[in-house]
C-alpha cells in the first residue's frame, strides 16, 4: 500500500497501527513517521520542488495545512 496518513484522522480505521502521533508516509512495505511540523515542511518543499503549487492551485490548501499542524 501507499499513502499519507495523519494520526488525527477522525476514523481510526484509516490510520496504520504503527502511527501514534504525526504524519506517516508509506510506500509498499516501507514507511516513515514524522512529527507534524517536519512532515508539513516536507510536503510543502516537495510540492514546490515539483512545481505543483501553482499548477494545482495548492497555495491555500498548503497554507491551511501549515496553520493546522505547524
Amino acid at each position: 500500500m501507499s499513502g499519507i496518513y495523519i494520526s488525527t484522522d477522525e476514523d481510526p480505521e484509516n490510520t496504520p497501527e504503527y502511527l501514534e502521533d504525526g504524519i506517516a508516509f508509506e510506500f509498499m512495505d516501507s514507511h516513515v513517521t514524522l512529527p507534524f511540523k517536519d512532515a508539513v515542511a516536507f510536503i510543502i518543499s516537495w510540492c514546490a520542488t515539483q512545481k505543483q503549487v501553482e499548477e494545482l492551485n495548492l497555495d491555500i490548501t498548503l497554507e491551511k495545512l501549515k496553520k493546522k499542524f505547524s
